[in-house]
């Protein structure tokens, strides 16, 4: 819907917004996700202690090829200690585009150096000094 309204938002989900509002890109629609609430969408994983959680990631949008994204946006401490979630969520990707034959693609996202680049891999790391495993998001 627009225009999109929320209370609080990070600074990377505020660029991100601004990346997918962007009328040259191809997304044809975007839903910001809740915090908690089973409304929302959730994908399980176990934390550092093993403890099973949602991971509500923070966007879901939809590109005009029929792709669907499924993104969650960190920065600094929060992109290094994403790892459970960001392996959970990518091995949900793989899981439904395997079983379902789906067109989901997402992962942990960052912006550095006036790119906006994510990371989709099954064995997550970060290191801000080294991105070369992680993909540029061009929509």
């Amino acid at each position: 819907m627009k225009p999109y309204f929320a209370s609080t938002e990070s600074v990377p989900e505020k660029d991100f917004i601004k990346l997918l509002e962007n009328p040259k890109n191809s997304v044809k629609w975007w839903f910001k996700n809740g915090e908690s609430d089973k409304k929302y969408f959730a994908v399980k994983y176990a934390d550092d202690k093993g403890v099973e959680r949602g991971f509500y990631v923070d966007f879901i949008f939809m590109l005009d090829n029929g792709q669907i994204g499924i993104f969650d946006t960190k920065s600094g401490i929060t992109a290094k200690i994403a790892k459970e979630k960001a392996e959970a969520l990518a091995k949900y990707i793989k899981t439904q585009n395997q079983k379902y034959n789906k067109k989901l693609f997402g992962g942990i996202i960052i912006f550095k150096d006036g790119s906006c680049r994510y990371n989709d891999n099954e064995k997550y790391n970060y290191d801000e000094n080294n991105l070369s495993d992680w993909r540029f998001l061009k929509l």
